[in-house]
């Protein structure tokens, strides 16, 4: 091994083990890697008494729910089909919302099958009540939302909250553990408050 691989291979093992509010003074953590691993855990258990014996069918919402669903599938112990669909409401500018669009819902084989529907965020709701909107459409047996975070003291478009809800954060723009700020920091994790974004 030569000696520049080798002192590239340090900084890299050395960046890894940096801290989120190391790499970036702007970020303040929110939410551990433990206290999500637990949540999850616990949503597993109850996912799997609420699933035994059904044709589970995971839509996951791409990006951000990744690795929520990544860590949730390891944990089920229940034949199930992760299936994606893509919403984006955000600009260019990334925090502003524009106009909903939702890609891949005709690649979808739902009809007649249990269907749960996972995100990352529950902000003022209209994503979530888009895709249940047209989910349904295709004709699910049952359908079922969860999201990693669910945003309170926010307007909602809708009263109804998500079956399964793993936290709720006040209303802070946050990063971290699939979410993104211009694609950055999807990758940490844990779920940091981006202070100015």
């Amino acid at each position: 091994m030569s000696t520049r691989l080798v002192i590239l291979t340090i900084c890299l093992l050395r960046a890894a083990t940096l801290t989120a509010e190391t790499m970036d003074a702007n970020l303040k953590s929110l939410l551990s890697r433990e206290e999500i691993a637990e949540k999850v855990k616990g949503l597993s258990q109850q996912i799997e008494r609420d699933y035994q014996g059904k044709d589970l069918v995971i839509v996951m919402v791409l990006k951000g729910a990744l690795c929520l669903v990544a860590d949730l599938i390891r944990e089920l112990n229940l034949p199930l089909d992760v299936q994606t669909v893509q919403c984006s409401s955000y600009g260019a500018g990334g925090t502003k919302r524009g106009a909903l669009t939702v890609l891949g819902a005709e690649r979808l084989k739902i009809h007649n099958r249990d269907v749960l529907i996972v995100d990352d965020i529950f902000d003022s709701g209209q994503t979530m009540v888009t895709l249940e909107n047209v989910l349904r459409e295709m004709g699910p047996r049952s359908l079922k939302t969860c999201v990693l975070l669910y945003k309170q003291d926010v307007p909602k478009v809708t009263d109804v909250r998500p079956d399964y809800v793993l936290f709720d954060i006040p209303d802070l723009f946050v990063v971290g553990y699939g979410l993104d700020f211009k694609e950055r920091y999807r990758g940490l994790p844990g779920v940091y408050v981006l202070e100015s974004p």
